[in-house]
């Protein structure tokens, strides 16, 4: 996969799961909660908008950057997942703590996938981008975390 597409696949994600998060917060009562998850999407745009940074940033060097198909495959099979955690939110076929535990689950993946990728890249730029998005995705992991904790404290 050419780096233009590979990066185009990272954006859809981000903007994926900004939708997801999205959904989440439609199934939420509390008012507070809904507004926790609208900041996770505007999270995940930000995390768009870094990506659109280090794919401009690759089409003035498209040597410096290559992903491996295991890399690929993990991005694809996230996209999947997130589509059928819209999904089930959308259609309200999942209660709101399984929809938290499988965000965390989706982050965590996001997570491990970005410090993969650090060890593969070479460019000092794009080591520090991956850095970021992975550090964003373990605070998401653990503001969701949280918020699951919160469910069994309150009852």
């Amino acid at each position: 996969m050419a780096i233009k597409e590979t990066f185009d696949l990272a954006i859809q994600l981000e903007e994926k799961m900004s939708g997801c998060y999205k959904e989440i917060s439609r199934l939420c009562q509390e008012e507070s909660l809904a507004k926790e998850f609208i900041r996770l999407s505007n999270d995940e745009i930000a995390h768009r908008n870094l990506l659109l940074m280090g794919k401009n940033y690759l089409e003035v060097a498209p040597d410096i950057f290559h992903l491996s198909r295991e890399r690929i495959g993990e991005m694809e099979n996230g996209l999947n997942k997130i589509t059928k955690l819209i999904e089930r939110t959308h259609d309200k076929n999942i209660s709101l703590e399984e929809a938290l535990n499988d965000a965390a689950e989706l982050e965590r993946l996001f997570e491990q996938f970005h410090l993969k990728t650090i060890v593969e890249v070479e460019d000092i730029s794009l080591k520090k981008l991956f850095e970021a998005l992975s550090a964003d995705d373990k605070i998401h992991r653990e503001r969701l975390i949280n918020i699951i904790k919160g469910f069994y404290s309150s009852s």
